[in-house]
């Protein structure tokens, strides 16, 4: 844990090393596996057990507030999008460069031609695809207002968002940590979460608004668990509203009363798209088209896996296909006192077939290991992490992101099939105890 907390904050703040990031990933993700290995093996209460995974992870997110995001300049969206509705203009309506939005440039987020990375007409600007509308959902763009609002008016550049996003990883923490007390799980499942490379580079440093659908995910699947299935939609429905992928656990939660779950999701979708939509129309659309066009969704080019033994058209037949037969068995399977033990193995399906570039889109997963002990899905969470860092810094090697994503699921089918075999070993063991004394 002190090695990890150290490379954080020394690489963090070592830009000039070569392939600096890629290092802090290589060295940190073994560190965080053998810490947590290190805590299943201790003998520790579990509120001494609860209070080390929480400080520990406390301790991550301080050290990665110290650098601003390097891996990521997503949180300069946020900024601008929080900035356009305080304006009175919906987020929908322009992209960052339209003319009409000129009156709201400022020195963080535009300048001259070699002040930041992505060109437009009138110089430069730090905000992404610059040329384009933003491609997240109103949750989102409401969490975007209240940050900008909190900092009353931006104050502190990028460093709100990533403290938001800080705080909601360590609440996420606290939810987890509250659900495995609850479920008397072992608390080193926790520390999956708490003390994860991914959650404290893509939170605490890069300030993803991913927390945020990860959190009302966890509350929906609690709030489930519970038999309170209208507030589980409420909150299921939210989490949609800001990244859409939690739609992952939908057939988790429909076991029970779903029509109620349904309806309680879709009139929160609903009602948050309504200004949007009464404001600018089929504009609310956003970018998303686009993105999932650009990520080689539309192509099968982002099916590493599947693509790569299925041709296209075909190999996107054939993994919507694996996804709705993994879908109906969770639908058929899942024990409504427990959604999370199938929804996990949806989402880590999910991440086989469609392989994403991003690691922040693997906090779902992360959490939902947790959540089930599932822990034999590690791998694949932490695979896109992996490709993100790997193909960044070498674009042309010959060791491909589908290699990576093809290791990762080696792995979790490895480790399942040790823990089944290890589990139905001990069943036996305690079925039929060796004879080890005793007189005739």
């Amino acid at each position: 844990m002190a090695l990890e907390a150290a490379l954080f904050a020394v690489l963090l703040h070592r830009p000039d090393v070569p392939h600096h990031n890629l290092w802090l990933a290589a060295l940190t993700f073994p560190m965080f596996l053998a810490a947590v290995g290190l805590l299943a093996h201790l003998r520790l209460s579990p509120r001494s057990a609860m209070w080390l995974v929480f400080g520990v992870g406390l301790v991550f997110q301080l050290i990665a507030l110290t650098q601003q995001p390097l891996t990521s300049d997503d949180d300069y969206r946020y900024i601008w999008d929080g900035k356009v509705q305080l304006a009175g203009v919906d987020p929908y309506r322009y992209a960052p460069q339209a003319s009409q939005l000129r009156y709201l440039h400022d020195e963080l987020l535009f300048g001259a031609s070699d002040h930041c990375g992505h060109l437009i007409p009138t110089g430069c600007t730090a905000i992404n695809r610059p040329s384009v509308h933003t491609v997240y959902p109103p949750v989102a763009q409401a969490a975007f207002t209240l940050v900008r609002l909190g900092s009353l008016g931006g104050h502190g550049g990028r460093l709100p968002f990533q403290l938001v996003a800080a705080a909601g990883a360590m609440a996420i923490a606290l939810l987890l940590i509250r659900h495995t007390l609850a479920r008397a799980g072992p608390m080193w499942l926790t520390a999956l979460w708490a003390w994860c490379p991914v959650t404290v580079s893509e939170f605490g440093n890069n300030a993803h608004i991913d927390w945020l659908a990860v959190l009302l995910s966890v509350l929906a699947v609690t709030a489930f668990a519970k038999g309170r299935v209208g507030v589980a939609g409420l909150f299921i429905g939210a989490a949609i509203a800001t990244k859409l992928y939690p739609a992952l656990l939908l057939p988790a939660l429909l076991r029970r009363r779903p029509a109620v779950l349904v309806g309680s999701a879709a009139g929160l979708v609903a009602a948050s798209y309504l200004p949007h939509v009464m404001a600018v129309g089929s504009k609310v659309i956003g970018f998303l088209p686009g993105y999932l066009h650009q990520e080689g969704y539309g192509s099968g080019r982002r099916l590493l896996l599947i693509g790569s033994v299925v041709p296209h058209p075909f190999d996107v037949i054939v993994g919507a296909l694996i996804a709705a037969a993994v879908a109906a068995w969770v639908w058929r399977r899942t024990d409504p006192s427990a959604p999370e033990r199938t929804a996990v193995v949806l989402a880590g399906t999910a991440f086989l077939i469609a392989t994403p570039n991003y690691g922040w889109y693997a906090a779902l997963l992360i959490a939902l290991v947790v959540m089930s002990g599932a822990w034999e899905w590690t791998p694949v969470a932490l695979a896109p992490t992996a490709t993100y860092l790997y193909r960044g810094e070498f674009l042309h090697s010959g060791v491909s992101s589908a290699t990576i994503y093809l290791l990762a699921g080696l792995l979790t089918a490895t480790a399942y099939l040790v823990r089944g075999w290890v589990g139905k070993h001990i069943n036996l063991t305690l079925s039929h105890p060796a004879i080890t004394g005793g007189s005739l």
